[in-house]
């Protein structure tokens, strides 16, 4: 096992800029706005019941695909395992909590990603997905292969939900 980053043990340079005057929250050049989604996903969990679970993976897969692709074409002179670094390092300013990735295999790829202090506290409904699919979408973009997340668990002790990213 080879762990690719860890966000409490790395101290890059601050990759989350907020501009006050501007009503802004950039992260490494990329706009962002800020919210609570885990009453949303309640909400759509009561209206769609597994429908719910469907959309919320499809919304946080396409985001986290997509900011990952805005961030290595703003940044071009950055290798794409910098860039992924310093995602990871910014994702407890982001609200995803402390996450830690762990590349299991790269061929096909296999990552194991542990978040501490997540947003969402259950494997129950979408929530999971709010986490999961965001980097379920950055490691298909890094990795350019279709992944998915699966193997939910949350250990409350510890306070960390984590899942496995694969084909």
């Amino acid at each position: 096992m080879e762990t690719v980053t860890e966000s409490e043990n790395t101290k890059p340079k601050r990759s989350v800029k907020f501009e006050p005057k501007r009503g802004e929250i950039t992260v490494l050049g990329i706009r962002c706005f800020l919210m609570n989604p885990v009453s949303s996903c309640v909400k759509l969990d009561n209206m769609f019941g597994t429908g719910g679970e469907v959309i919320v993976h499809n919304t946080s897969f396409e985001f986290g695909y997509e900011f990952f692709d805005y961030i290595t074409r703003d940044n071009p002179d950055k290798p794409k395992e910098e860039l992924l670094k310093e995602l990871v390092a910014a994702a407890p300013e982001l609200g995803y909590g402390i996450v830690a990735t762990t590349t299991i295999r790269e061929s096909p790829p296999i990552v194991k990603v542990t978040v501490k202090n997540p947003a969402a506290k259950t494997v129950r409904g979408s929530q999971k997905h709010l986490v999961g699919s965001f980097w379920a979408g950055v490691f298909s973009k890094y990795f350019d292969k279709q992944l998915t997340c699966k193997d939910f668990s949350y250990n409350e002790g510890k306070d960390e939900l984590s899942c496995v990213i694969s084909t």
